[in-house]
């Protein structure tokens, strides 16, 4: 699990060592909230390395279209994620994972940077388990506009499942700050994943928003593909 595929919350687990990983998610948005117009399309193709045991190094280029206040704008990003536990009988996996954002484009506004902590366990003894997964997300804008928050917080919360052998469900629940100053959203999520052949990947999911301030809707469509270096 990736963020966004198929949900917005991901797993304590890195891209296998040695492997490049290409990931294009394609994201529609719609919230009636916004101040400029309601819908947002975001594009994001990623690359992903496997270059260590537990160190998985990211390079993403998203880029926004549509008529709410974030479009016309993308990033250059740049992260890390980092797990630092196998989990035990009674522990979980943990991870931490690390982004900076560069933005451009002609509606580009503020750099920022991203911390965030994973926790991912089996609720049972075997591979086919469900897997529980925690995320907690601070995100710090170095240049706010008048409108938008220095610092957003935000957790999530989610199960996965495999319901065969190459299709996994997940389902999750997303609370926390948006951008804009004084406004929460929260979202829940349903999504599938499933591995088309070895190495090969499809995923998609929706959600909606509950509460008055929440986006009304989402859904995603994401590929990956897989490939050995070393």
């Amino acid at each position: 699990m990736s963020t966004f595929v198929p949900v917005q919350t991901e797993d304590a687990y890195e891209t296998r060592l040695g492997a490049l990983e290409l990931q294009g998610v394609f994201r529609f948005t719609r919230d009636n909230n916004n101040r400029r117009g309601s819908d947002l399309w975001t594009i994001e193709p990623t690359l992903k390395v496997g270059a260590m045991s537990g160190l998985q190094l990211d390079l993403s280029v998203p880029y926004a279209m549509g008529t709410q206040s974030g479009a016309k704008q993308g990033n250059v990003g740049a992260g890390a994620l980092y797990r630092f536990t196998e989990q035990t009988a009674y522990l979980p996996a943990l991870a931490l994972k690390a982004s900076y954002q560069h933005p451009y484009g002609a509606g580009h506004k503020t750099a920022q940077y991203t911390l965030r902590g994973i926790a991912t366990k089996s609720l049972g003894a075997s591979e086919r388990s469900p897997r529980l997964h925690v995320n907690l997300t601070w995100t710090h804008r170095l240049q706010p506009s008048a409108t938008q928050r220095d610092d957003q917080l935000e957790a999530s919360l989610a199960l996965s499942a495999l319901i065969s052998d190459r299709t996994a469900l997940v389902a999750d629940v997303v609370r926390g700050a948006k951008p804009e100053v004084n406004a929460t959203q929260t979202i829940l999520e349903l999504g599938l994943r499933h591995e088309i052949s070895n190495g090969f990947t499809l995923s998609g999911g929706v959600g909606v928003g509950l509460g008055q301030q929440s986006p009304a809707f989402r859904a995603l469509f994401a590929m990956q593909r897989s490939f050995g270096l070393f």
